[in-house]
């Protein structure tokens, strides 16, 4: 039985195998991105003879045909024939390579993956080429970045370069790079709400909704529950469409993200001293934006929170507007998903990973989240699904342990209702971990994340009180303690005993368990007990910072040592 991800709709075995497990040299002509996927096939002279066949220009099905001497592609179009060949890539990860006959299509158009380069830890150009390779696998076809000020606008070039950023050519290569894997590389960038750096700067903090914000010590949770931009203030507008004519000009693509979610602030808005209803700010702003974005040569795509709460703004946008409609719960709501469906507005369903706030993406909640909202959005009419993986309290958690939930959501993003079980792991085990026990290790380590006293964001609301002299407050029982601790010697054991063909997850399982153990060592040291920790919080977080270093560039990794540094000063 293939191991494949995502699973194809139709496959027939025959009873033969490919006589040798390589194709022969390939001497067709077809798209030069098609011989991108060729080139990484096993080639030999006594291989199969590979066959392309191309019918139009539209469509992503294919057909697969694996005979003993030769292998045939048939597709609808260039984009199907790349996918029938990442299909091929992984059928040839097998020990013996089946005849099998293959017909396979998606369930939706849109499969797009969402990462988070604002809040914390910015990517290498290497790594964003990397990440697009892996989507590119999966058969993703849509790739977006969250950007507030992680691009060097003239607004904000100081902030950018002290906090990090991608640059224009960055983004230009990284534009070309997606097209040469069937992928769109969408502009997103915070227009509305989340623009807390940009307005913090003192030539812009009049623009602010809140006029007399000052900032608490909690730097994370200010950053994510502020800043919303004055929308009565005529400067703007002129601001916002100055970010987004910047961004634009480096992405060929069709479609702007234009956010505008989470404006928290305005609920607070007051003008001339009383308040203002929030719904009709929003309104009136947003289709200023979309006004400007059309200007521009561009089609809208925001995200749908702010409606939902009022549904009778919606018919006040533009028709052609794409909402991107997210629930990160794990059992979303399905009326969410009806409601724009009922509306006859297009929608796309987004969910998420779960792999914020902690060292490791949280595998029950964005297995339910995922599947759930791919059903849902599949039943009801969706154009696609959008799964997203966000930085929130810094991007704590590495992309390899990101990287259960992007499978996941290319697997149903491709097929809808396919069902989340072992067979699935297994699947999971051999095309993205290359490791038969990866997903034993992963649930262990959930199990040892969901079952702590402390993640990483409760250790640094503690870390704040501590530092400032208040007492912090025992919230990590001793018997508790030793269990994760003796957990965590068990499993690290385990994984470094194994054989892993990818060693980057298996030192992202090992540190991240580590991690775990070591966040309620502090926890339960801050509250004034004394116990033997088994973790080295200096080597620990070495070892963390040089994994940073190798993927990511500086950005805000300086925030990290500042509070490892104090608790490592402290408790060792």
């Amino acid at each position: 039985m293939l191991k494949l991800l995502p699973q194809v709709k139709k496959i027939e075995y025959l009873e033969d195998f490919l006589t040798v497990k390589a194709i022969a040299p390939f001497e067709g002509s077809v798209d030069y991105r098609l011989f991108n996927v060729i080139d990484k096939l096993p080639k030999d002279k006594k291989g199969a003879k590979l066959s392309i066949l191309v019918k139009g220009e539209s469509g992503e099905g294919y057909r697969l045909s694996v005979r003993q001497n030769a292998i045939t592609v048939e597709a609808d179009s260039d984009a199907g024939a790349f996918y029938g060949l990442q299909t091929l890539r992984q059928i040839f990860t097998s020990d013996k390579v089946p005849c099998v006959d293959i017909e396979d299509a998606p369930d939706f158009a849109y499969r797009g993956f969402y990462h988070d380069v604002t809040r914390g830890r910015v990517p290498t150009l290497q790594s964003l080429k990397d990440l697009i390779d892996q989507l590119a696998y999966y058969k993703y076809n849509t790739l977006q970045l969250y950007v507030e000020h992680a691009y060097p606008f003239k607004e904000c070039e100081q902030v950018t370069n002290l906090l990090g950023g991608l640059t224009s050519d960055e983004i230009k290569e990284l534009d070309d790079y997606c097209a040469d894997n069937f992928i769109r590389f969408t502009p997103s960038l915070s227009s509305f709400g989340h623009m807390f750096e940009i307005l913090e700067q003192d030539k812009y903090k009049h623009l602010r909704v809140l006029k007399d914000f000052v900032a608490g010590d909690n730097f994370w949770d200010e950053r994510m529950s502020h800043h919303t931009i004055d929308p009565l203030n005529p400067e703007s507008i002129e601001l916002v469409k100055s970010l987004i004519n910047q961004y634009s000009e480096n992405f060929t693509d069709e479609y702007f993200n234009i956010c505008c979610d989470e404006t928290f602030d305005l609920k607070n808005y007051q003008f001339e001293g009383e308040k203002v209803e929030p719904s009709k700010l929003y309104v009136d702003f947003v289709n200023k934006i979309i006004s400007h974005v059309k200007s521009i040569d561009k089609k809208v795509m925001m995200w749908a929170d702010i409606l939902l709460s009022h549904p009778e703004t919606i018919d006040l946008l533009p028709k052609d507007t794409i909402f991107l409609n997210w629930d990160y719960r794990p059992q979303p709501e399905e009326e969410n998903i009806i409601k724009f469906k009922e509306l006859n507005r297009p929608q796309i369903v987004c969910p998420g990973t779960w792999s914020w706030n902690d060292l490791c993406e949280n595998v029950n909640y964005a297995e339910s989240n995922i599947k759930l909202m791919a059903e849902y959005g599949f039943k009801h009419g969706a154009i696609g699904m959008l799964t997203t993986n966000w930085g929130d309290f810094g991007n704590p958690c590495s992309i390899e342990l990101a990287s259960y939930g992007m499978a996941l959501g290319g697997e149903k993003s491709w097929n809808a209702n396919s069902p989340v079980d072992n067979e699935f792991y297994q699947r999971v085990n051999h095309i993205v971990y290359e490791n038969e026990n990866a997903m034993e290790y992963l649930q262990i380590l959930n199990q040892m994340q969901n079952g702590a006293d402390y993640n990483w964001r409760s250790l640094v609301h503690s870390y704040v009180r501590h530092k400032k002299g208040e007492q912090v407050k025992e919230t990590v029982k001793k018997e508790k303690l030793l269990s994760t601790q003796k957990t965590c010697q068990d499993l690290v054991e385990r994984i470094q005993k194994d054989k892993w063909e990818k060693g980057e997850y298996k030192s992202q399982m090992i540190l991240a368990a580590k991690g775990i153990c070591l966040l309620q060592e502090y926890g339960f040291a801050m509250s004034g007990e004394k116990l033997n920790k088994i973790i080295d919080g200096k080597k620990w977080f070495d070892e963390y910072k040089e994994f940073w270093l190798s993927k990511n560039k500086p950005s805000e990794l300086f925030r990290f040592e500042q509070i490892y540094n104090y608790l490592i000063e402290k408790f060792g």
